[in-house]
C-alpha cells in the first residue's frame, strides 16, 4: 500500500508563519491541541503532539487499521484579545471569509453566525487534501491573516470497513481515567490493546509573541511523540471475507434478520474469522453509537439442540451410557412437574445414543440428565465453561447465564430443559469453545484473536494456553464418531465433499416475557473436521429465519459452504488422502 505524501517535504520558507512551529522543523505529522496561558501578553503556548497510533494487521500482514495524515483549517478567536468588541470580531470574520471562502467553497462568515462568542479554537474544515492545504497555508501567509492556522492531524482509517468492524472496533478522542486527553480505543481490538496501539503523546510549552504566534525553537528543544506499536491478529482477512460472503448468502436465502459465524482452531484457540451481520462500519461515526457491538462475545441466546453435545459428553464421561446403550424414546415425558416433548412430539421407540443425537431427541437428552443427576450434570457444564467468560482477548465479554442446582431459583424442571439447550444462555463464542473440547481430545483452549505485539521494545508472541480439561480424550474420540454419524445419516446438508466432518444442528425457541415465541427460532449449526484430525471448528447462527425454522435446513448449508471453501485454503488435505490419515 502506497503511503500518503508526507507534509515533511514542504518548504519551511513558504509555510512557517502559517503552520505551527513549521512541520519541517519537528519532522513529524501531529495533531496539536493548544491553549494560551494568558490572552494578553501571552508568553508561552501549550502544544500537544499526538502520537501516531499503531496498526492492526491480520495474520498475513494485511492492514486492517492505520493512521493517515489529514489537514484541517482552524480559527482562533480570543474575545479578551479583541476587547470583546463585536464589530472587531465581525471585521475579522469578514477578512477571513474574503481570503478562505473561495478556497473552501463555503462562507466562513455565514457559518460563524451560529458560533458562540466564547469559543477560542474551532476547526472550520477537516479532511482538507494536502495540495489544498498548501494553497490555504500560502494564502494565509500572503494575506497576513492572524488567528487562522492549517494544522495536521491523524485520522484513523479502517480499509476493510464493516467486514471487520466488530473485530477491530474503533478509536475516539477522549479522556482516560487519569484525565489525560487523546485517542482511546472504544471497542474491539482497539480497546483491548489500547495500551500497545496508543503510543505516547508529548506536550511542549512553546514561546510566543504578543499576538500568540509561535517563536522559533531550537530543534534540540523538541521531543517527538513515540508511535504506537502494531498488533497482529490470528484472524485471516481472506477467511473472514469468505465467511461474511456465505453468511450474507444464508441470511438472504433464509430471510433471517441477522446472523453470526466464527471459525477457530480447536487445537490452539486461534480465532480465524469472527463475523456478525449486519455489522457497523468503523469509518462511519454516525453508525457507531447504536451498532458498535460484537454480538459473538456480547449477546446471549439459548442454544437449543447443539447443547445436546455437552449433555452426551457428560453422560459418556460419567459412564452412565455407552454409544450402544438404548432407551425408550417417547413423544413427551414429565420432568420435575413440567412436560418435555420432542420437537415433533412423536416417539421413535428404542434408540441408541448415536440415534439420540442423529434424530435430536429432547426426551433422550432429559433421560441422560436424569441418569446423571444434578450434581454431575452441572459439574460437567462448569467443566465446559458454561456460565462463565471464555477469557477471550476482546472487551465486554458477557459471562452467560446458567441457573444451577443449589441456586435459590433453581427447579428440577430446569435440569430437564437445560439438557437440550433451553433455560440456559450462552454467547456464540462460549458455545463454540465448549464444543471445541470434543474436537481437541477433551481440552479447552483459551480463545484468542491477537497473536503478536510489535513495539519499540521488541516482538511479543501470544502462545496458546490450555484452560482446563473438560472430558477425557477417549470420550472426545467416541463422541466425535457419533457426531460424524449425525452428518452422514441425517444432517446431510452439512456434508462437505471430500471431508469427513462432525457436527450438530440446533433449532432454539426464543424466550419472551410471555413465554417462548410460537413462531420465531434461532437456527444454528456447530461442527468441526476433518474427524480424523480436527483442524477447524465452525459455528453458524441465524436469527429468526423465515423460509424454515430448522437449523438443519438453514444453518447447516452455510456451515458446509464455509468449510468447503476454507479447508483447502488452509492446506487441510481431504479425508482418506495419505496426508489426511
Amino acid at each position: 500500500m502506497r503511503e500518503a505524501p508526507s507534509p515533511l517535504r514542504w518548504q519551511p520558507a513558504a509555510f512557517a508563519p502559517a503552520l505551527i512551529l513549521g512541520l519541517v522543523v519537528i519532522r513529524l505529522i501531529y495533531l496539536s491541541f493548544y491553549a494560551p496561558g494568558e490572552l494578553l501578553g501571552v508568553q508561552t503556548l501549550e502544544l500537544r503532539l499526538e502520537a501516531r497510533r499503531g496498526r492492526i494487521l491480520d495474520r498475513r500482514e494485511a492492514v486492517l487499521a492505520l493512521d493517515v495524515p489529514r489537514y484541517q483549517v482552524v480559527l482562533e478567536y480570543r474575545p479578551i484579545a479583541y476587547g470583546g468588541d463585536p464589530e472587531r470580531r465581525a471585521a475579522w470574520l469578514r477578512r477571513v471569509d474574503e481570503v478562505l471562502s473561495p478556497l473552501l467553497g463555503f462562507s466562513v462568515q455565514e457559518a460563524a453566525r451560529s458560533w458562540p462568542d466564547t469559543w477560542w479554537q474551532l476547526p472550520i474544515a477537516r479532511e482538507v487534501p494536502e495540495d489544498l492545504a498548501r494553497v490555504i497555508a500560502r494564502r494565509i501567509e500572503e494575506a497576513g491573516l492572524r488567528g487562522v492556522r492549517v494544522m495536521p492531524y491523524w485520522k484513523r482509517m479502517y480499509p476493510e470497513g464493516a467486514l471487520l468492524g466488530p473485530v477491530t472496533g474503533f478509536a475516539v478522542f477522549g479522556t482516560d481515567a487519569r484525565g489525560v486527553e487523546g485517542r482511546r480505543g472504544a471497542s474491539g481490538v482497539e480497546r483491548a490493546y489500547d495500551g500497545v496501539l496508543s503510543g505516547r503523546a508529548v506536550t511542549l510549552r512553546v514561546p510566543v509573541d504578543a499576538e500568540g504566534r509561535p517563536l522559533p525553537l531550537e530543534e534540540a528543544a523538541l521531543e517527538e511523540p513515540e508511535p504506537g506499536g502494531d498488533v497482529v491478529l490470528t484472524l485471516d482477512r481472506t477467511i473472514q471475507a469468505v465467511v461474511a460472503e456465505e453468511l450474507a448468502r444464508g441470511l438472504q436465502e433464509s430471510g433471517a434478520q441477522r446472523g453470526d459465524a466464527l471459525v477457530l482452531r480447536p487445537r490452539t484457540g486461534e480465532i480465524l474469522a469472527l463475523v456478525s451481520l449486519p455489522a457497523f462500519d468503523p469509518n462511519a461515526p454516525e453508525t457507531l453509537e447504536r451498532n458498535a457491538r460484537n454480538p459473538i462475545v456480547q449477546d446471549l441466546y439459548e442454544p437449543g439442540s447443539v447443547f445436546k453435545i455437552l449433555t452426551m459428553a457428560a453422560a459418556l464421561e460419567a459412564g452412565v451410557v455407552r454409544p450402544e446403550t438404548r432407551y425408550l424414546d417417547q413423544g413427551c415425558v414429565e420432568f420435575g412437574g413440567a412436560p418435555i416433548c420432542n420437537w415433533d412430539r412423536e416417539g421413535r421407540g428404542w434408540l441408541d445414543m448415536t440415534e439420540l443425537l442423529i434424530y435430536s431427541r429432547n426426551v433422550g437428552a432429559a433421560h441422560l440428565a436424569r441418569l446423571l443427576g444434578p450434581e454431575r450434570f452441572y459439574a460437567a457444564l462448569h467443566a465446559f465453561g458454561i456460565g462463565e467468560p471464555t477469557d477471550v482477548d476482546l472487551p465486554y465479554e458477557t459471562a452467560g447465564r446458567l441457573r444451577a442446582y443449589g441456586d435459590p431459583d433453581w427447579r428440577e424442571a430446569d435440569l430437564g430443559r437445560q439438557s437440550f439447550g433451553q433455560a440456559v444462555s450462552v454467547t456464540p463464542l462460549q458455545m463454540a469453545v465448549a464444543v471445541s473440547a470434543v474436537a481437541n481430545d477433551g481440552l479447552i483452549m483459551r480463545p484468542f484473536i491477537v497473536r503478536e505485539l510489535r513495539t519499540a521494545q521488541g516482538i511479543q508472541r501470544v502462545e496458546p494456553r490450555v484452560r482446563r480439561r473438560a472430558i477425557s480424550a477417549g470420550t472426545a474420540r467416541t463422541l466425535r464418531e457419533m457426531l460424524a454419524a449425525v452428518i452422514e445419516r441425517e444432517a446431510v446438508k452439512a456434508r462437505v465433499p471430500g471431508y469427513r466432518m462432525a457436527g450438530k444442528t440446533g433449532t432454539a425457541q426464543i424466550p419472551t416475557p410471555a413465554g417462548y415465541d410460537p413462531r420465531d427460532t434461532i437456527a444454528s449449526f456447530v461442527g468441526f473436521g476433518p474427524v480424523e484430525d480436527p483442524q477447524v471448528l465452525i459455528l453458524v447462527k441465524l436469527d429468526r429465519p423465515r423460509r424454515s425454522p430448522w437449523g438443519s435446513e438453514e444453518a447447516a448449508p452455510v456451515f458446509a459452504r464455509i468449510a468447503a471453501r476454507i479447508l483447502p485454503m488452509l492446506g487441510i488435505p481431504p479425508s482418506g488422502s495419505p496426508e489426511g490419515r
